[in-house]
């Protein structure tokens, strides 16, 4: 697994152990005003982890959790990926 690190931060690529905190992020309405206009629930954000997971596994590349190096807690969430109209699929 790629791990990349900055000064403050730790990118790893989005897996099962960081759920609660992407959870905890996703939940809140603002963070999701652009994306869906509402907060997810647990299982959404599971079923997220999980895609991500997979386009992990198919292409090496996806979203990454961006873990705060100071307190080790889910700062946020970025990606790069291929273009792809359906991603959902996997």
């Amino acid at each position: 697994m790629t791990v990349l690190t900055t000064p403050r931060l730790r990118l790893e690529p989005i897996s099962d152990q960081h759920l609660d905190g992407l959870h905890a992020m996703n939940a809140l309405p603002e963070v999701m005003q652009y994306i869906s206009g509402q907060g997810e629930t647990l299982e959404q954000t599971a079923a997220f982890v999980a895609r991500v997971k997979r386009c992990w596994a198919a292409w090496g590349t996806s979203w990454w959790a961006l873990i705060h190096l100071q307190s080790g807690r889910v700062a946020g969430a970025g990606c790069i990926q291929y273009r792809l109209a359906n991603w959902a699929r996997y």
